[in-house]
């Protein structure tokens, strides 16, 4: 199973364009990938520089075959009406058994400007394998109160989902 993972930053790029085509044709050029994590990806946000437009429904018209699952961070209603997400996209063209989207903690911190962070979820069925857990998040970079409490959820989310695995829940006679 091959992985690549990026923070995209809206995907635009050093020079200032942004091109999410451009992340998947420079994804591909690394490597025949299974699994695509990117993070920083939006939508409707016209007014960031760039106008990135739909990024989720570009990205995965560039990757035939694959299944993208987008979980917004951020998910606000603009004065005009329109919506605007920003937050993570897992694209797979491995056979995919569960999805999450987790909101991540977000304390208090006046000093810096900070948004709502998450983590998706992927859980995929590698051939030779069997299940794997796929997680991907961007952490608050600006305050290390919020980046420590979000690496704590992270952590918890995996210690809960070790448990699961050790210890499924009873089936459910409905």
């Amino acid at each position: 199973m091959k992985l690549i993972t990026w923070n995209t930053q809206w995907c635009r790029g050093l020079d200032g364009v942004v091109d999410p085509q451009r992340i998947v044709r420079t994804a591909r050029a690394m490597g025949d990938f299974d699994v695509l994590c990117l993070q920083e990806v939006a939508s409707g946000f016209d007014a960031m520089p760039g106008a990135p437009g739909h990024q989720p429904e570009q990205i995965a018209a560039c990757l035939p075959g694959f299944r993208v699952f987008f979980g917004a961070s951020v998910n606000d209603v603009a004065a005009d009406g329109s919506v605007q997400r920003f937050g993570n996209l897992v694209a797979t063209r491995l056979p995919v058994a569960h999805v999450q989207h987790h909101p991540l903690p977000w304390p208090a911190d006046p000093a810096v400007a900070s948004m709502p962070r998450m983590c998706t979820v992927v859980t995929l069925i590698a051939p030779g394998i069997g299940p794997v857990r796929v997680m991907t998040t961007h952490l608050e970079y600006r305050s290390a109160v919020q980046r420590l409490a979000q690496t704590h959820a992270v952590r918890n989310l995996q210690a809960e989902a070790c448990a699961l695995a050790a210890a499924p829940p009873k089936a459910s006679a409905d």
